[in-house]
């Protein structure tokens, strides 16, 4: 059953300056914070590591796959995300907004969804509540942890709630099909099945992952849009279902053969 939502991914080279250890972009933060004051539809926020998780776990050589990790790293990563949450917050607070914040790891059982949990912070929203959760480092099983991107968490998310929105708010105008000419791909149609080996886009590191994410929450049937978080007006004009410049992939729709 869909949920009456719309959750969108902070990324954080929008919300970090990602070259700049330890940075935030305070102005893009405030902007599009405020943004979304004017948004009467409930919404859930996910936000990424930028030049706060990203950077240490590079330091420490932490990944997506579960692994006996140092311990340092474990706590430095974790610490990290926690601080860039907390800023993000009292951003939030100090426009009067509700934000809840939501470790990671309650989301999960394992490597799959904590359906419960997740239940739950939709029916946070309905008492004005907006939850955020961020990517982290995760505890997956005895001894091994793993890096739990935001990205992924959309993915999570998403194949529970159905949110009618899903917005991925990123440092570029959309997907490009040649990133030279500033080329924007405004639809990528529905394909059964979505082969991300045969998309020819110039996409590359970090945005490779978010296509790959979204390609996965395509495939459950929910379009999935790439908007210029620096630009947030383009941000709204989405929840508000106006055209605006970025990309969208279609969610694959069932099939309406002959009985």
């Amino acid at each position: 059953m869909q949920q009456d939502i719309v959750l969108i991914k902070l990324g954080g080279s929008v919300v970090t300056h990602k070259e700049r250890p330890m940075t935030i972009n305070k102005p893009a933060i405030d902007r599009i914070i405020k943004s979304l004051l004017s948004v009467k539809v409930p919404i859930m926020l996910v936000h990424g590591g930028g030049s706060f998780g990203h950077y240490w776990s590079t330091k420490y050589d932490l990944h997506s796959k579960p692994e006996r990790y140092s311990s340092e790293g474990i706590a430095v990563v974790h610490e990290s995300m926690i601080s860039l949450n907390h800023i993000l917050v009292k951003s939030m607070l100090k426009l009067k907004m509700n934000p809840y914040s939501v470790p990671p790891f309650s989301l999960i059982l394992g490597n799959k969804p904590f359906m419960k949990k997740i239940f739950q912070l939709a029916s946070m929203t309905k008492d004005k509540i907006i939850p955020i959760t961020y990517g982290d480092i995760v505890y997956r099983t005895y001894h091994k942890y793993s890096i739990l991107s935001g990205d992924e968490l959309m993915t999570m998310i998403s194949s529970v709630l159905r949110p009618k929105k899903v917005i991925f708010a990123i440092n570029v105008d959309g997907i490009y099909k040649n990133i030279q000419a500033k080329d924007v791909v405004q639809t990528i149609e529905d394909r059964a099945p979505i082969k991300f080996s045969e998309v020819n886009f110039d996409i590359t590191g970090g945005m490779k992952r978010k296509v790959r994410e979204a390609f996965k929450i395509s495939l459950a049937g929910m379009d999935v849009h790439f908007v210029n978080g620096f630009k947030p007006e383009r941000l709204l004009k989405i929840i508000e279902n106006k055209k605006t410049e970025g990309t969208v992939i279609k969610g694959k729709r069932p099939s309406t053969g002959n009985a």
